[in-house]
Formats: C-alpha cells, structure tokens, sequence
C-alpha cells in the first residue's frame, strides 16, 4: 500500500485537488482457504496511460509481494485512474 500511495502522490490521482483514492477490503473462500482481498481506485486525477518502463515501486507491488507473500497481484493503469487488487492468504496477513 505505501508504494501505491507513494505512486499516486507522486504521479497520479493525489496529485489533483479533486483527485482520490477509494481503499475497499473484503475477505472470500477459495479452495476452503480464506482470503484477504485488498482494492485500490484512484480516480479524479490526470488521465492514466502504461508507463514505457516500470519503476521500482511498480515491480515491487506486481512481482515481489507474489512471492513474498503468496498473493495474487492485479495492477492496471486504467484511463480514469490506477486499479490494484492483492489477494493473500488471510493466514499471511494475521502474521
């Protein structure tokens, strides 16, 4: 999440006065496991388009917290505003 909220701050929705992020949470089974689901939505900043290279904060939340913590990891530059989910097990994020 501090890479996120470092990226918006720095490039994205947070650098516009109306600009926000929305920070859901939910917990869901799957294959008799339960999961933490974390969704983060920026909206109301500067349009949104793929960077030409990833930055480290980038690889950091896409390929790192995978195998750090066993998460599934989407993170999209979406016209309106950057999307991520991160999913992990619920046992991980108790620790």
């Amino acid at each position: 999440l501090h890479e996120l909220a470092s990226n918006a701050l720095k490039y994205g929705s947070l650098t516009s006065p109306s600009g926000k992020v929305d920070l859901d949470w939910k917990t869901q089974s799957r294959k008799g496991a339960r999961r933490l689901v974390l969704t983060w939505r920026e909206s109301g900043g500067p349009q949104v388009a793929p960077p030409d290279r990833h930055g480290f904060g980038s690889i950091l939340i896409r390929r790192s917290l995978a195998k750090v913590i066993d998460s599934e990891v989407t993170h999209e530059f979406r016209p309106g505003g950057v999307f991520a989910e991160i999913s992990m097990s619920l046992e991980h994020a108790l620790k």
